[in-house]
């Protein structure tokens, strides 16, 4: 390699990493302002099959729970843990698993690089959850 494009390769490496930083900065803040408006509780006990999520959220007021059951709230990514989920507040990091989990109640996820937020407002009124007024424009009546 040219020592001319060293520097090119740095500026470029630092640029990627730090992409990656505000991208994990912006879950971070989303999630954990979905996670507040959701529990309502002062120690919030989170279960996740999501090995990004314990390390976005890894300097947060949350702790992490090894067992579904144990949770105020289940971060789920994938269908694994469907029936070991059922008691607990589901937020999902896939929109199609707002089907497979049908205590899920809101989902976090990214398409076409931008994040996006969904509530389903029929399942917040039955496990009677009321979520803070800045995510009303993210009610939805029904699963699309």
């Amino acid at each position: 390699m040219k020592p001319a494009f060293l520097p090119f390769l740095f500026l470029f490496l630092f640029n990627s990493v730090n992409a990656s930083e505000k991208v994990s900065s912006i879950e971070n803040k989303i999630i954990m302002n979905m996670i507040h408006s959701l529990t309502h509780v002062d120690e919030i006990l989170v279960y996740t099959d999501s090995p990004k999520i314990k390390q976005t959220l890894r300097n947060s007021e949350i702790k992490f729970v090894n067992q579904c059951g144990m949770a105020t709230i289940a971060i789920i990514k994938t269908k694994k843990y469907v029936s070991k989920c059922n008691n607990v507040i589901v937020l999902t990091l896939e929109y199609d698993l707002l089907n497979v989990y049908p205590n899920s109640v809101a989902s976090f996820f990214w398409q076409k690089g931008r994040p996006n937020i969904v509530f389903i407002e029929p399942r917040l009124k039955k496990q009677k959850i009321i979520i803070s007024s800045k995510f009303n424009d993210f009610l939805e009546d029904s699963i699309w």
